[in-house]
């Protein structure tokens, strides 16, 4: 490059598109690096203290106010503590007869086959209670603001 043979002008112009070709060119290759955003029912932030808690998450198809995620930040399972959830027994009965209780033996074995256990989920920042971590690793949020995308 010999600043000689050109003008100011030229040089002014070809400074200008050498810049303008490497900086369109920095923010297609910064495009391409980054993530994909995952698609998610919403944002998830403690109700407290706003902290961002999950990013993607599934909304529940019954309880609007309540999300499953696998993927959690800001989160601390508290595993010496434990959540049952005892679900009720569904018995089927011939219309008009009356439900034969069953002996305890097997109330004993049905109970323990009808019930979910969890381990409270709490805000890092702030201590919230915020979801419950169930054994096959998700997460249940029900105490979260979310902002849905």
């Amino acid at each position: 490059f010999n600043k000689d043979c050109y003008t100011n002008s030229d040089v002014s112009l070809l400074l200008c598109s050498y810049c303008s070709y490497h900086n369109i060119k920095n923010v297609r290759s910064q495009q391409e690096k980054l993530p994909a955003i995952p698609n998610s029912d919403a944002i998830l932030n403690c109700p407290a203290c706003m902290t961002t808690l999950c990013l993607d998450c599934q909304r529940h198809e019954l309880y609007k106010t309540q999300y499953r995620a696998m993927f959690v930040m800001n989160c601390t399972v508290v595993r010496e503590e434990i959540l049952k959830y005892k679900y009720p027994l569904k018995k089927k009965t011939k219309r008009g007869h009356k439900k034969i209780k069953p002996s305890s033996e097997s109330t004993t074995g049905s109970e323990s086959q009808e019930e979910e256990i969890y381990h409270p989920v709490k805000c890092t920042e702030c201590s919230t209670e915020v979801a419950a971590l169930d054994k096959d690793e998700v997460f249940h949020f029900f105490n979260v603001l979310a902002s849905h995308c």
